[in-house]
């Protein structure tokens, strides 16, 4: 029913087309309660800080779940 993806820390409601499309979701479908903030732009940012394109050149490792974030310092 709800997805989690590692990489940009977002949850989404799952779509059942076969495919892995999902809809985003800001707040806990249970509770209400605001999710932790996507880090999907941090994510970009953080491949092209480091000269990587991730349309054209391989995604390191790291990349593809959590382990880049844990990685960097923390933001306030």
């Amino acid at each position: 029913m709800v997805g989690f993806d590692p990489r940009f820390q977002e949850y989404g409601l799952i779509i059942h087309d076969g495919g892995t499309a999902s809809v985003g979701i800001d707040f806990c479908p249970w509770c209400g309660r605001r999710l932790p903030e996507s880090q999907r732009d941090r994510w970009f940012d953080e491949l092209e800080r480091r000269g990587i394109d991730p349309q054209e050149e391989e995604i390191p490792a790291e990349f593809l779940d959590d382990r880049w974030l844990a990685s960097l310092p923390r933001e306030e």
